[in-house]
C-alpha cells in the first residue's frame, strides 16, 4: 500500500525526495511498510476488542447468547472495509517514471486490427452494434500554425479482440453515419478524455456520444487527485506500460495510408481503454453489494455505483 505517495502532494513527495537524498526510495518504502503493517495491526486488534465489547454489554443486557453469525458478519465487513482501503488506495495512486519504465509494454499481438474501408463500413457498423461496451478514441491532426484547426480525423472503437480505425480521408460522409453506434444507448463507450472528443464529434460533425464513461472521471471518484491519463490507467489497472511518442502523436492523422506506427498507436488507446474498464470492473466487483443491511453505507462511491452497476452483474 503506497501510503506515502497517496497521503502526501506531488510537491512535498519531491521535497521529501530531496531531503533524504539518495536513500529516499528505501526510507519511503520502508515508512509505507510501517504503515501498512501497523494499519493491518489496528484492523485486527479492532476486530477483537470490538467483538468482546460487543459480545459482553449484549449479554449483560439480555443475559442471552449474542448473535454470532452478525458478530461475523460485522467482523467480515470491517476486514472488507479495509480491504477497500488498500484497493483504493492502489487505484488512486500514481506511478512515477521510474516504476512506469519497468513495466512490460502494452501488447497488441492476437487483436484484429483493421482501416474500415467503404465497402466494409456497414458490415463493421454492424458487428459494433452487437457490443455492449466498445472502446472509444479519436485523433485530429495537430495544427502549428495559429488560427488553423484541422477536423477529427479517426475514430477508433475497439471490442474485445478487434479494433476498427475509421479514418474521415477515407470514409468521406459515411464518417458520419457512425453515429448509429456512438448515439445507441445501449452501448457503454469508455475511453479517456471523453470530454473533448464528444465536444468535437458534435461541433464537427453532429453526432452526441450517448451513454459514455471517462476512465478518468472513474478513477477521481476514488480519489485520483487529477486526471491520470492513459498511461497512468494502463499502468495502474493493467500493470503495463503504453509509450506515446510525440513524434506519432503529433503526426498527420489524415495521411493516406496511415503509417504501421500510427495505426497502432491509434488502436491501442482504444483497446487499453477497454481492458482498463474491465479490470476496473474486476477489481470493484468484490466490494459491491457486500451488505444487504440499509444502514451499511456502501463501500463504493454511489456516484460509480449508478453507472457500473449492471456491469457488476454481469461479472458476478
Amino acid at each position: 500500500m503506497k501510503l506515502m505517495k497517496y497521503c502526501i502532494s506531488p510537491s512535498k513527495l519531491a521535497w521529501l525526495r530531496k531531503e533524504l537524498g539518495k536513500d529516499a526510495n528505501g526510507l519511503i518504502a520502508a515508512m509505507d511498510a510501517a504503515g501498512t503493517a501497523y494499519l493491518d495491526k489496528l484492523n485486527a486488534s479492532t476486530e477483537g476488542v470490538e467483538g468482546e465489547t460487543l459480545e459482553g454489554e449484549v449479554a449483560a443486557e439480555t443475559d442471552t447468547p449474542i448473535n454470532t453469525n452478525a458478530k461475523t458478519q460485522r467482523q467480515a465487513r470491517r476486514q472488507l472495509a479495509y480491504l477497500w482501503l488498500q484497493q483504493r488506495i492502489a487505484l488512486a495512486t500514481r506511478i512515477d517514471d521510474a516504476d512506469m519504465a519497468a513495466l512490460a509494454v502494452f501488447e497488441l499481438q492476437q487483436v484484429h486490427i483493421e482501416v474500415v474501408q467503404p465497402s466494409e463500413f456497414d458490415a463493421v457498423v454492424a458487428r459494433l452494434q452487437a457490443e455492449p461496451v466498445l472502446g472509444f478514441d479519436t485523433e485530429t491532426r495537430a495544427s502549428f500554425e495559429r488560427g488553423v484547426q484541422y477536423p477529427m480525423s479517426l475514430i477508433q472503437i475497439a471490442t474485445a479482440d478487434a479494433c476498427y480505425l475509421f479514418q474521415h480521408a477515407i470514409l468521406g460522409e459515411q464518417f458520419t453515419q457512425l453515429k448509429t453506434v456512438l448515439e445507441d444507448e445501449n452501448i457503454l463507450k469508455v475511453g479517456v478524455g471523453l470530454r473533448s472528443d464528444a465536444h468535437a464529434l458534435k461541433r464537427q460533425w453532429g453526432i452526441n456520444v450517448a451513454s459514455k464513461l471517462d476512465l478518468n472521471w472513474a478513477l477521481a471518484q476514488l480519489g485520483a487527485d487529477k486526471e491520470m491519463g492513459t498511461r497512468q490507467l494502463v499502468a495502474t489497472l493493467l500493470g503495463t506500460r503504453i509509450d506515446k511518442p510525440k513524434k506519432i502523436t503529433l503526426s498527420n492523422w489524415q495521411h493516406v495510408p496511415l503509417s504501421g506506427a500510427q495505426i497502432d498507436y491509434a488502436a491501442a488507446d482504444a483497446l487499453a481503454a477497454l481492458k482498463c474498464f474491465n479490470a476496473l470492473i474486476t477489481l470493484l466487483t468484490p466490494f459491491y453489494r457486500v451488505s444487504t443491511d440499509p444502514k451499511d453505507a456502501p463501500l463504493i462511491p454511489l456516484s460509480l455505483v449508478a453507472p457500473l452497476a449492471k456491469y457488476f452483474k454481469e461479472v458476478e
